[in-house]
């Protein structure tokens, strides 16, 4: 399986939907979507910043804008699966090869890591990525130069949230961070990664 994080950045931009499109057209590998918290997190943080409360309640409400964020895209995620836990990944990757995170605050919480602004959607990826043993794309908006795999080049400018930055050496997934426009390179990621797992 591999898990593919589509960035927030990405909202209402028609690349979802590029993206979306490459992963079912991928019959021969697993996915697990999971979708960033957007405009729906943007507006969090604004909020906080006025209303002044806690970092965990500026997490819990992000994870529930990642959870909205997946909401939005329910047409075109009408072939996925949605899964609920780290447990019915495990159970269900095999079965059906298109599956979709719907998180929950509780599910997140038994993910290991902090629970504030520290550790956004990109950490709650790299955590799924961990406990499935699973690669990880990460799909930005920004445009990197042609890079196969994670290194510190995309550590500079804050790309990533602090927590995967700090942590991301600890795992031994494969990791590729790529731009919103490269859906048409998914196959070959998926390719690269299959020498190492079993996609």
């Amino acid at each position: 399986m591999v898990v593919v994080k589509i960035g927030g950045s990405l909202q209402s931009t028609k690349y979802i939907r590029y993206w979306i499109k490459a992963v079912k057209l991928n019959r021969n590998t697993s996915f697990l979507l999971v979708f960033g918290g957007g405009k729906y997190a943007d507006e969090i943080r604004r909020q906080q910043k006025i209303k002044l409360y806690s970092d965990y309640e500026a997490h819990k409400n992000a994870v529930n804008a990642m959870k909205s964020f997946t909401k939005d895209y329910s047409n075109e995620l009408k072939d996925f699966l949605y899964i609920k836990s780290v447990d019915s990944i495990k159970k269900n990757y095999k079965k059906r090869k298109l599956l979709t995170w719907l998180p929950s605050v509780n599910e997140v919480g038994k993910l290991n890591i902090p629970l504030d602004w520290n550790a956004t959607s990109d950490s709650i990826a790299l955590a799924i990525a961990k406990k499935t043993n699973s690669p990880l794309i990460i799909v930005k908006s920004l445009k990197f130069n042609s890079k196969k795999y994670m290194n510190s080049f995309f550590l500079k400018d804050q790309i990533l949230d602090k927590y995967f930055s700090d942590n991301y050496k600890l795992h031994d997934q494969k990791i590729s961070i790529t731009s919103r426009d490269k859906f048409y390179k998914l196959k070959k990621i998926c390719k690269d990664f299959s020498r190492n797992i079993n996609c």
